[in-house]
């Protein structure tokens, strides 16, 4: 019995019948730049079930992840060993199918008049480098209902001259990487695949490659290490798609992190209150949680001193018998990182993150409600400022061909003003 195929022909198979075609072509082209030159590639009509899944997607690098972790039954190299067998292939369209729905596409397609009208690109063993989600697409519909859909039973594939992982890397870079970096690429994707990179191609390379510089590319793997480490904490490894919106808060969790240099006590205490507030997106009174997270920092011994009561943290000093006889003078800074490092294992540890969020808003409030009446006493001060800056600003652009009228009359409400405000000095 014959072998159904319905997601890529076997690799012989897609060869020889790309190789013929391409062969015998002198009909449509597609032009694109690659391997540094700008070439025209021959356009082939092919079964619909020939072309395979390019399994190194940026697009769905975490998602792979995510997949084996939801399904501990299959082998981890499943995405590896081969990426091109059936199995594969099989789990690499279910991902798929989730990006195709984000992405609206079967609404789009489901519409008879909308038919392919560019080609994929694919390599000359006819692996897609471009256009996986619309395939995906065009397989659901044509597979439901290969009578309704039977435009989508053959399509165009562009076909590179060759297969060479790095430039085809390079392709998926130039045309959607740059291009979508903000709608279709997950951040986490992104930052899987530049923490993969940077161990084979020079970050100062790279960063050129995806029009971004070195420093947001370091910032974005020290998120992508974050988020790992905290779906690791709550139970959860490589599920990312928990994570999928939480970039910003990560990124401030980091810069967070980074700006409490001199206690490595601090930095762990920080990121446990963090991480409870993630886990209680809805507990930020109002606030995203980019900006509630950093007002943690401000807060954080007043909201360490109120966390050891409430998770009734208790830290047993041992001290030195010298201590006793002649007194200790070291018992400050280290007995605070005991304390912190302290209360940070009982939040890791609590069945009641919410407690631990209401305790830090508490104080968070607190240093709000402080900020705000230091920022009210400063108001005079802060609009008198303002208004000599604009004196300022408009003496220095002094010219004798602007308009003078109404200048004296705004000059003499100035002046009594300034009386005013002498006299209320006073």
């Amino acid at each position: 019995m014959s072998m159904k195929y319905e997601f890529g022909y076997p690799a012989k198979t897609r060869i020889i019948a790309i190789r013929n075609l391409v062969d015998n072509h002198n009909g449509e082209k597609h032009y694109i730049e690659y391997q540094g030159k700008y070439r025209d590639l021959p356009v082939v009509e092919v079964r619909i079930e020939l072309p395979v899944y390019r399994i190194e997607n940026v697009r769905t690098k975490n998602f792979q992840k995510e997949y084996l972790a939801k399904n501990p039954e299959l082998s981890k190299d499943l995405f590896t060993a081969d990426p091109y067998s059936i199995e594969a292939q099989e789990s690499q369209h279910i991902i798929l199918t989730t990006l195709v729905k984000r992405a609206n596409l079967l609404k789009t397609f489901k519409d008879d008049t909308t038919q392919q009208t560019e080609p994929l690109i694919c390599t000359d063993e006819g692996v897609v480098v471009n256009g996986n989600r619309r395939l995906c697409a065009w397989r659901e519909l044509y597979y439901s209902n290969r009578e309704k859909y039977k435009h989508f039973q053959t399509v165009k594939i562009a076909v590179l001259p060759n297969h060479d992982p790095d430039a085809v890397y390079d392709l998926e870079v130039a045309l959607q990487i740059k291009k979508d970096i903000k709608d279709d690429y997950i951040w986490h994707n992104l930052a899987a695949d530049y923490k993969e990179k940077i161990k084979t191609i020079d970050i100062n390379i790279n960063s050129k490659k995806q029009g971004k510089n070195a420093k947001e590319i370091i910032e974005l793997i020290e998120c992508y290490d974050y988020a790992e480490s905290y779906l690791k904490s709550i139970g959860h490894p490589d599920e990312w798609s928990l994570v999928d919106n939480d970039f910003y808060a990560f990124q401030r969790i980091v810069k967070g992190k980074n700006s409490l240099k001199d206690s490595p006590a601090e930095k762990i205490l920080f990121q446990e209150i963090a991480n409870c507030f993630i886990k209680n997106p809805e507990a930020t009174k109002g606030e995203r949680l980019y900006s509630r997270i950093p007002k943690i920092i401000p807060a954080l011994h007043d909201i360490s001193d109120s966390l050891k009561d409430t998770l009734e943290v208790r830290v047993t000093e041992e001290k030195d018998d010298l201590d006793d006889l002649w007194g200790s003078d070291t018992d400050s800074t280290d007995s605070t990182e005991e304390v912190y490092l302290a209360i940070a294992d009982a939040i890791k540890n609590t069945d009641n993150p919410e407690i631990v969020v209401k305790t830090a808003n508490t104080v968070i409030d607190r240093y709000d409600q402080l900020e705000k009446e230091k920022e009210d006493k400063k108001y005079i001060l802060n609009q008198v400022t303002n208004a000599a800056k604009a004196l300022d600003k408009a003496i220095k652009n002094l010219n004798d061909k602007m308009d003078k009228k109404g200048v004296e009359k705004q000059i003499e409400n100035i002046e009594a003003y300034c009386l005013v405000l002498r006299g209320w000095i006073k």
